[in-house]
């Protein structure tokens, strides 16, 4: 069983394109590719490959560290307000993701919306 095997809810099984379950698979030592089709060309290629599978696999199931990044507000805010006034599917995607905010524009933006919900309460 591999650490991806043991990390996947226990009702939940790895198999492969060909139908076999990884149990029945070579060895984690062999030098395996991604596409059965395919030859690798080195263990490193394998390596890099055998990492990105196993990243996805975490990822998929929930057992992975978060993949987060860090960009400037000034930088995000245009291309989110672009994707809303254009009406862009993959913003609904993201539409229940958690963002985290620096305590201090959470703050601002709580204010901030206590003072729009005023104006429409004066405006109706």
């Amino acid at each position: 069983m591999s650490d991806n095997q043991s990390r996947l809810p226990s009702d939940w099984k790895i198999w492969s394109a060909d139908g076999r379950q990884e149990s029945e698979l070579p060895s984690q030592d062999s030098t395996r590719c991604l596409a059965p089709e395919k030859t690798c060309e080195s263990p490193a290629a394998s390596a890099d490959q055998t990492s990105r599978l196993d990243r996805e696999l975490d990822q998929l199931t929930g057992t992975g560290p978060k993949q987060t990044r860090s960009i400037p507000l000034r930088v995000l805010v245009p291309l989110l307000m672009d994707a809303f006034e254009h009406n862009r599917t993959w913003l609904q995607d993201f539409a229940d993701d958690i963002v985290s905010l620096d305590a201090d524009l959470h703050e601002v933006l709580l204010a901030y919306q206590s003072i729009i919900n005023q104006d429409r309460d004066m405006a109706a």
